[in-house]
C-alpha cells in the first residue's frame, strides 16, 4: 500500500455504511474528492471504494436498481472511470472488438469474459451474466 493512500485512510477511516448518517458522511467525502480538478492515483482508487460502500448501502436500502442488464452494468462501469474501449481491454485482457460488440448490443458477455471483467473491475462475474 501507498503512503499516500494509507495517509488518506487514516484521514478517512472507510467503514461498511450501515445507517443514514454514514450514508451522507461517505457521500460528502466522494462530493469533495470529485470536485477536486486533479486526483493523485491513491485519491482515485479511495473514490473508487468509497462509491463501492455507496453502492452496497444503496443497493440494501432499495435505491439503487441491481436489475442493470450485464451491458448496461458494463456501459455504466467504464463511464464511472472514464475508461476507453481501449484502456479496459488492455486491462482486462477482453478484445476491444468483443467490448464494442457487446456495448452495441450486437453480443453477449462470454463466461470467460464475464470472469476478466469481474476482475478488473471488482464486482461479481454474475453480474456481467444475463439469467
Amino acid at each position: 500500500m501507498s503512503t499516500a493512500y494509507a495517509t488518506l485512510l487514516q484521514e478517512f477511516v472507510p467503514r461498511p455504511i450501515s445507517s443514514h448518517r454514514g450514508y451522507l458522511r461517505t457521500l460528502k467525502q466522494i462530493g469533495g474528492l470529485i470536485r477536486q480538478a486533479k486526483r493523485s492515483r491513491a485519491e482515485d482508487e479511495l473514490l473508487e471504494l468509497l462509491a463501492t460502500l455507496v453502492e452496497h448501502y444503496e443497493i440494501r436500502q432499495g435505491h439503487a436498481n441491481p436489475e442493470l442488464s450485464p451491458r448496461e452494468r458494463l456501459a455504466g462501469l467504464i463511464e464511472a472511470r472514464q475508461l476507453t474501449q481501449a484502456e479496459l481491454s488492455r486491462s482486462s485482457g477482453v478484445p476491444r472488438t468483443t467490448i464494442n460488440e457487446i456495448l452495441s448490443g450486437r453480443r453477449s458477455i462470454s463466461k470467460a469474459n464475464a470472469l476478466r471483467l469481474a476482475g478488473f473491475f471488482g464486482v461479481r462475474a454474475e453480474d456481467f451474466l444475463a439469467e
